[in-house]
């Protein structure tokens, strides 16, 4: 039995490295399930949330002006309760039996637990955003405003008896007391983060560089998260123990801030329905996009829970969150590890069979031979990969997936077949283009194929070598002109006030026929059609009038003597000689008019209606306006055939020209 090389072994090791690696690197890349459904259902926007765990009783405010009471294992419905607004917090004092409950429309409700019975009612006659209870029950803290520079620090007892009433010009989002209970600490407006005695007495202050949204205890510290998506994590003297900031390359608004019960991750969640669990070193743990805007988040034991402007409530286990850091790594260290083993089983494969080990060296010798010449290509290669074929591949890929705006990232792009292509026929907007680029790229074929021609004719039958120098000099200046000041020369002469065409209209009594060109559907794609009157395309004029110098004389010289008439000549001998510049220029033209919108996009932007509208222009609305990514691809990749197929010909012509 022959014994394996040294290449062969390497080879064998590498493969089973690589499947190793691939195999842990797909277990640990894949989404983890740590973000389940309790299955609690309000049937409504739900806004707030809390938690007896003593009674396993589950609390959820809601949007929509109502409070609901469920068993937390079975889900059954305990009670309800309907006020005037949404509930905005509640607190559950779990030995007085009684549930504290914000609500918008100026009153925090004292609820009995059990039964669902309102105990007090206490009216601060102003909006609440926020309240905090003392552990015994006996005094809420309340945060209320009437307007933007009109807002209140309440302190009631749980009977209804007003203790302070601390007035500010500043809107107070977030409200909490210290450890010891004896002194207040909130957020506002202005980034203030403020602590303060009962009395109102300010003990400390930290200036935050932006609007504080919402304030949330961590453990035996506090969190301030802020309107840019930045957040702060402070303890009881303000001092700063850590920052950081969830906004990436997604602009979101974030929205509400929480935490676990321990305080170790922190949890913020925006007005798009983002969800950022934060871990202790600062490191996104989760990173993922519910249904609705996140509203409400409460940590209670060792469960995350999270709610929203829709019917979910969501479940985070903290310790699952422990072991999401070990899954990246692994994810990190796999993906490395896997990309060395397949170079070397690419390696090895190629060094174990003799031909290609062979040819290796020799191309090794060549590459050693010119290095230079092949270091210098280097950036070069790279530039291409990244800028050219990066994009190109990416766009395929993402061709068929699901990504747009929204769902951005690789947990949640979801590959979605065909449905992208199948969306260009069921939409209607992708084929109206069709039928509007086919009139174009008729209207186009024409215009390259007469006045270029017919001008370039002219000037190449000049006696004069001076009118030739003049006349061709005078074609081809109009090239200097950026294409996007023509587009809005030709819709200023289109303008149905002072427009051109009706002006001139006007003056030959003609005032019937003035009309708004660009503006009326049955004129609009007419009207860009005719736009670059006379049709003296100059990349087409100087293409054709090449052709005709390099026509040998002695064949006009010929057909002279044959006896044929310039028209003969020009149809029987310099036509049919220039016809490779002619299929060229028809190719040219196919590109041009599948990948050209700047015209239409600055005259009339598709419209009116979808009078104009074009492929490439339904491609750069995805992108920009509708943000529709992966359907935007779909249409670039379904372009691309066109434009590929078109090049190709291209390249048979001028390769079977130069035969």
């Amino acid at each position: 039995m022959k014994r394996l090389s040294a290449w062969n072994w390497v080879c064998i090791i590498s493969l089973i490295a690589v499947l190793i690696s691939g195999f842990l690197y797909w277990q640990t890349g894949k989404s983890v399930d740590i973000i389940q459904d309790s299955e609690i259902k309000t049937g409504l926007q739900n806004n707030s949330l809390g938690l007896d765990a003593e009674r396993d009783i589950f609390f959820v405010g809601t949007y929509n002006n109502k409070l609901m009471a469920f068993q937390n294992k079975t889900h059954e419905k305990l009670w309800e309760l309907e006020a005037k607004g949404p509930f905005c917090k509640l607190v559950v004092r779990s030995e007085q039996g009684l549930l504290y409950a914000g609500n918008s429309d100026n009153n925090v409700y004292i609820i009995q637990i059990d039964s669902g019975e309102v105990v007090n009612q206490i009216n601060v006659k102003r909006r609440i955003y926020d309240i905090d209870v003392t552990r015994d029950g006996e005094e809420i803290l309340i945060s209320a405003g009437a307007a933007a520079n009109k807002h209140n620090l309440f302190l009631y007892t749980k009977d209804g008896e007003g203790i302070v009433n601390l007035p500010y010009k500043s809107i107070i989002r977030g409200v909490s007391y210290t450890k010891d209970e004896q002194e207040i600490i909130f957020g506002n407006d202005r980034g203030e983060f403020t602590r303060i005695d009962k009395a109102g007495n300010v003990v400390g202050m930290t200036e935050l560089q932006y609007r504080i949204v919402g304030v949330a205890k961590m453990g035996e510290d506090f969190a301030a998260l802020c309107n840019d998506g930045s957040y702060c994590v402070l303890d009881e003297q303000l001092k700063l123990l850590r920052r950081g900031n969830v906004q990436s390359n997604l602009k979101v608004k974030v929205a509400s801030i929480g935490a676990d019960e321990s305080g170790e991750y922190l949890v913020i969640g925006t007005e798009e329905g983002y969800l950022y669990v934060i871990d202790p070193d600062g490191n996104k743990a989760v990173s993922v996009r519910l249904s609705n805007a996140v509203a409400g988040i409460l940590g209670v034991d060792d469960l995350i829970y999270i709610t929203g402007r829709g019917d979910f409530i969501k479940t985070i286990s903290v310790s699952d969150l422990g072991q999401m850091n070990l899954y990246h790594i692994i994810h990190s260290i796999t993906r490395i590890t896997g990309a060395v083993s397949f170079a070397l089983l690419l390696i090895s494969l190629m060094m174990s069979i003799p031909v290609v080990k062979g040819k290796l060296f020799k191309m090794g010798k060549a590459l050693y031979k010119y290095r230079i010449a092949y270091l210098l290509l280097i950036p070069t290669f790279i530039l291409l990969i990244l800028f050219n074929y990066t994009p190109v591949f990416l766009a395929f890929t993402r061709a068929f997936t699901n990504w747009s705006k929204d769902i951005n990232t690789l947990a949640e792009i979801k590959f979605v077949g065909l449905d992208n292509f199948k969306t260009m026929f069921s939409e209607g907007y992708f084929l109206i283009g069709i039928k509007n680029l086919v009139i174009l790229m008729v209207t186009g074929f024409i215009k390259v194929l007469t006045v270029p021609i017919l001008v370039a004719w002219l000037v190449y039958s000049m006696r004069s070598d001076r009118q030739k120098y003049i006349f061709r000099f005078l074609f081809v200046l109009p090239m200097v002109v950026p294409g996007i000041v023509s587009s809005l020369v030709w819709k200023q002469i289109y303008d149905p006030n002072i427009g051109l065409v009706n002006e001139v209209l006007g003056k030959i009594g003609l005032s019937s026929l003035q009309m708004t060109w660009l503006g009326d559907e049955k004129t609009a794609l007419w009207a860009i059609i005719f736009m670059g009157f006379p049709f003296i395309n100059t990349l087409a004029f100087l293409v054709y009038y090449g052709g005709l110098i390099d026509v040998d004389s002695s064949l006009i010289e010929a057909a002279r003597v044959d006896g044929a008439t310039r028209r003969g000549i020009f149809f029987r001998v310099l036509l049919p000689m220039i016809a490779p510049q002619i299929k060229m220029m028809i190719v040219l033209t196919f590109i041009g008019v599948v990948q050209d919108y700047a015209n239409i996009y600055i005259l009339t932007g598709g419209g009116p209606g979808t009078s104009t509208y074009v492929p490439g222009l339904e491609l750069y609305y995805n992108v920009t306006k509708f943000g529709r990514y992966g359907y935007a691809c779909a249409l670039g990749l379904v372009m691309f055939v066109f434009i590929l197929i078109g090049t190709i010909i291209n390249m048979r012509i001028k390769s079977n020209n130069n035969e």
